[in-house]
């Protein structure tokens, strides 16, 4: 009986050195990171062996004598997923039992698949601060981050990180009107290499001072709304006073009413912002339409447009960015035969 086993039989036994514990792997830019913790306290082991392609190729991993984590970096892996089998060795040559972990490698397809974070709007607030409205972010394809490069209003060059959480970021004043971004990507969360779109060219909006402005309007009401009511309180900065139309003084205009503004300068106009008067909403005008002149005589329309009813400023961007010294708010129609307006806004390019 004794036949049936004795060729299994090996004089003096097997050895099985101790095994590698809790593999993991971390992607890379067609480069993989394999590591383990050193796990039971083997003191013969002296090397281990990662097998990757069905044992077609290996790395010899040389075990240091001190440290609780074993690692190696795998270069020159195509982009594909892996599966690595590391066994451990002491010096006569004893083999561990194997250990699978599973591993992934990005390369120029993963590239090519990522998307630049939007920049719904970027304003300058005078020289101190800039503002930046972010789009949605790939973030089901690793996202991570948004860098911007740009000079400030100090000469200075200026990268920043803006975490892909934010929705908003606010940044040292932007000296001119382009800015750089990208956005940054992480295969995984553990990756050891990130991945960076090319960079894209947003060209930021300029709020304008209103110190230097003037203003006038087709009528404005002088007793009824007092301290309220002439057109220099739509550029004063502050949401809680207004400019209204005349309603005591017949015969009461009616549409169309209009507000303009002298610039003082040429400007290449990018975008007005109007606020309506908080708790009367539904009382200002609801169509209207940006005008544009050099000389505050003959206006051309750069859009029209229909005034929510919503609280806080609203955005009107003008398209193509026409040069202008006088901006007017031409409103043609709303629910009343006056109307008002607590803040008007100029942004430049």
């Amino acid at each position: 009986m004794d036949d049936s086993y004795k060729k299994f039989i090996v004089p003096g036994g097997l050895i099985y050195p101790g095994k590698v514990a809790s593999p993991m792997t971390n992607s890379g830019r067609e480069r993989i990171k394999v590591s383990w913790l050193r796990g039971a306290d083997d003191p013969s082991i002296i090397k281990a062996i990662v097998y990757w392609n069905n044992y077609t190729d290996s790395v010899i991993v040389n075990i240091p004598d001190k440290g609780d984590t074993i690692s190696t970096i795998i270069e020159n892996l195509p982009e594909q997923q892996y599966t690595f089998e590391i066994i451990t060795l002491n010096a006569k040559g004893d083999k561990s039992v194997p250990v699978e972990v599973l591993g992934a490698s990005y390369g120029d397809a993963y590239q090519a698949s990522l998307l630049n974070r939007p920049v719904n709007r970027a304003i300058n607030y005078g020289n101190d601060t800039a503002w930046i409205q972010w789009g949605a972010a790939d973030i089901t394809n690793g996202a991570y981050a948004t860098e911007i490069s740009y000079t400030d209003t100090s000469g200075n060059e200026i990268t920043k990180r803006c975490p892909i959480s934010d929705t908003e970021s606010f940044v040292p004043a932007i000296n001119n009107t382009d800015m750089q971004y990208r956005t940054v990507y992480l295969p995984d969360s553990t990756a050891i290499d990130t991945f960076y779109t090319a960079y894209d060219t947003y060209k930021i909006l300029t709020k304008l001072d209103k110190s230097r402005m003037t203003i006038t309007a087709d009528s404005y009401e002088k007793t009824g709304q007092l301290p309220n009511g002439a057109p220099a309180k739509a550029i004063d900065d502050d949401p809680a006073t207004y400019w209204h139309t005349d309603h005591t003084v017949a015969p009461l205009p009616g549409y169309p009413h209009w507000l303009a503004v002298d610039l003082k300068d040429t400007v290449s106009l990018g975008m007005v912002e109007l606020t309506s008067l908080s708790g009367y909403l539904t009382a200002d005008c609801t169509n209207f339409t940006v005008q544009g002149s050099m000389d505050g005589q003959t206006w051309t329309d750069y859009g029209s447009f229909i005034q929510p009813d919503v609280d806080g400023p609203q955005d009107f961007v003008i398209d193509n960015h026409p040069t202008v010294r006088y901006v007017r708010i031409y409103m043609t129609a709303g629910p009343n035969y006056y109307t008002h307006l607590a803040e008007l806004s100029l942004y430049k390019y």
